[in-house]
């Protein structure tokens, strides 16, 4: 059975994922940074956009499984338990939400994308990729001369540039005025938080780097990024490297994420990261509304 959760169930929420991090960085995350949304029913465009709404399915008593609605279009869960048996609740508790997409542990998606009957021969991306993790103990930081800074305001017309060219090589995004607005914002909003960082060489940015995700004792690398004509050259894995010795002196101790491609997958191993699984990426651009596929 699903029910609603509450701002009373967060602790045990949080008990349940703690363990299972790995897997569930963005709805930790966003937990961490927003909490839950309100009551309505359809929350997106309500509420900050890593707001949620969230379900949990329980047996005698204890959490199972959590499936969570984020206010700006995407289904966040952890739920390494789910049988076909929930997937008529779980539709029925997204049914009308407009959905982005979602990601996570390759078994869940599969039971994620059943259950709500995604079409995802119309999404713009579809794949599994490898997914990485990292004990700071073990980081290697490549020698170099370039310099890492906080990315500050002024950046961020260059930033929304490259943020809009990474989705569309990476994500099947499209480059439209909406898509540029979005990353706009979330650009604007690691800022805030501290999260973003560019990598500068005699001077010019060449890479940025942030985490999509923080909690105290771990971080997810995301929006890693050099222009096509400057790869090659270790600027990508020089940035999160260096991004990363910087989270392990406030007390960082591991980092998870997922490559790209090949030489991505190659840039990460190279500072220590180690292969622990699939993740599954699955985005619809335009976005789709929930049972009405």
């Amino acid at each position: 059975m699903l029910r609603r959760a509450t701002e009373a169930d967060l602790p045990v929420i949080q008990a349940f994922l703690a363990p299972r991090v790995a897997t569930s960085m963005f709805l930790s995350g966003n937990l961490r940074d927003q909490g839950l949304t309100g009551t309505g029913t359809a929350d997106a465009g309500t509420g900050h956009r890593k707001s949620m709404t969230l379900w949990l399915s329980e047996e005698e008593g204890a959490i199972t499984g959590v499936i969570g609605y984020a206010a700006a279009g995407y289904v966040v869960f952890e739920a390494p338990a789910l049988t076909p048996a929930l997937y008529p609740e779980i539709r029925q508790a997204l049914f009308g939400r407009y959905l982005l997409g979602l990601n996570g542990a390759v078994d869940q998606v599969a039971h994620l994308v059943a259950a709500l009957e995604l079409p995802c021969h119309s999404a713009v991306m579809d794949e599994v990729e490898p997914h990485y993790y990292l004990s700071l103990k073990e980081l290697t930081i490549p020698a170099s001369n370039s310099r890492l800074r906080p990315a500050v305001a002024q950046d961020l017309t260059q930033l929304t540039q490259w943020r809009m060219a990474s989705e569309v090589e990476i994500l099947g995004a499209r480059d439209s005025t909406e898509n540029r607005a979005r990353a706009r914002t979330s650009l604007e909003e690691l800022l805030a938080a501290d999260r973003l960082r560019v990598l500068e060489q005699d001077g010019a940015v060449v890479a940025m780097t942030n985490f999509n995700a923080a909690l105290p004792a771990i971080v997810q690398v995301g929006g890693v990024y050099t222009p096509p004509n400057m790869r090659g050259l270790g600027y990508a894995r020089g940035a999160v490297a260096l991004h990363l010795a910087e989270a392990r002196e406030t007390g960082v101790t591991e980092a998870i994420l997922f490559a790209a491609n090949p030489a991505a997958a190659r840039a990460y191993e190279a500072i220590g990261f180690a292969p622990i699984g699939g993740y599954r990426i699955v985005n619809f651009d335009p976005g789709i509304t929930l049972g009405e596929t």
